[in-house]
């Protein structure tokens, strides 16, 4: 009853604020339906007013401990973390951020990713989380050198960097001011715009890709179809037809496209090839022949006698070989190379009679390599 009392003296007192004069009974009735809503409806905002306010104080205690965290230097140094230098830390959030440790605060935020160079240049590039734009920071301060306005940028290679700008790509130096005074062409065919031995691969007008040196004058004439450089001083070239071809590290022609496949091996010092005619050599650093048929398998020929009624199979005088594309060639008992690998097959047919098949036909060898019969 005490509780029916209080709601129906809440009621009278919001009525009464709302200028409520009890005339008859049906006015009393539906201003005190009214006035209990109003009551409820007053209960429920001020129910959500402290549940915002208490939601509110904990998210800011939550931000607050999550910024304490962030910049303590445990968090920094195990979070994993990428070091732009000793001394400034890149910190891979949303957004990114760079943290001095010297400073001890953060020097440059809204930082999509940061790229360092290779050979230890002061400047990184890095991306802007807000409009995708590319820039430069001297990695041991961790404060923007050259803000974020190009398109593309690429790490500083030999004292220079290449940026695409408005389309085109330039060369600019560590005050973001250009160099050589030239403009090229960009193509996704380069994906390496850096300096190595003073040349750097670079597309021509003829949208053929060729080697420019620090003042953008061609030193070896755009005739590619594709470049790109090896970490051993090399450059792999390709033509029309997709074949590979080599350049030393002042681009110099050592091999010319006539190979399928070169394959720069660094741990053994070695260059392994692949010809046109399937025939796989191994060459050194110099391209000299170390091996000059590389195989992976060689099996005994058989071949079974005609007119005695006997299937015993007899071993045939010479072998053949396999490369790793499956192409087989002739070789001697004694393991001279007879013939290239060209060959998708080699059969005895007698103790010194071959039937060779290749994709263009088949021939009949003799224990020489020579051809007698088809």
């Amino acid at each position: 009853m005490k509780k029916d009392n209080s709601l129906k003296q809440a009621a009278r007192w919001v009525a009464r604020m709302f200028g409520y004069k009890a005339e008859n009974k049906f006015a009393r009735v539906l201003w005190y339906v009214f006035a209990t809503c109003a009551a409820i409806a007053a209960l429920l905002l001020a129910a959500s007013l402290i549940e915002n306010l208490v939601f509110g104080l904990s998210d800011l205690r939550q931000r607050r401990e999550r910024d304490r965290m962030e910049n303590s230097a445990t968090y920094l140094h195990d979070y994993g973390n990428q070091y732009a230098s000793p001394f400034v830390i890149y910190h891979d959030g949303y957004p990114g951020y760079l943290y001095n440790t010297i400073l001890g605060h953060r020097t440059t935020t809204g930082i999509q990713w940061i790229c360092k160079s290779s050979d230890g240049d002061s400047l990184a590039v890095f991306c802007s989380s807000t409009k995708g734009k590319r820039g430069y920071f001297n990695r041991f301060t961790g404060e923007v050198a050259v803000p974020a306005q190009y398109e593309k940028a690429w790490i500083f290679s030999e004292g220079m960097a290449c940026v695409l700008d408005k389309g085109m790509l330039h060369f600019i130096d560590h005050k973001g001011q250009p160099l050589m005074g030239k403009e090229f062409p960009y193509t996704m065919l380069i994906d390496d715009y850096c300096f190595h031995n003073g040349l750097c691969s670079m597309l021509g007008e003829n949208n053929r890709i060729g080697l420019i040196d620090k003042q953008g004058n061609w030193v070896v004439a755009p005739e590619y179809y594709g470049m790109s450089y090896d970490n051993m001083g090399f450059w792999y070239v390709r033509d029309g037809d997709w074949n590979d071809g080599l350049l030393d590290a002042k681009g110099e022609l050592l091999l010319p496209t006539e190979y399928k496949n070169i394959v720069i091996v660094h741990e053994d010092s070695c260059i392994l090839t692949r010809h046109l005619n399937h025939i796989h050599q191994v060459l050194d650093f110099k391209c000299n022949v170390i091996n000059p048929c590389d195989y992976i398998e060689v099996n005994k020929i058989v071949y079974v006698p005609d007119g005695d009624g006997d299937n015993t199979e007899i071993v045939a005088n010479c072998r053949k070989y396999r490369t790793t594309e499956n192409y087989y060639g002739l070789m001697d008992k004694d393991g001279n190379i007879l013939t290239p690998s060209v060959f998708s097959d080699i059969t005895a047919i007698g103790p010194d009679r071959y039937h060779c098949r290749g994709p263009h036909g088949s021939v009949i060898l003799n224990g020489k390599g020579e051809a007698c019969g088809k």
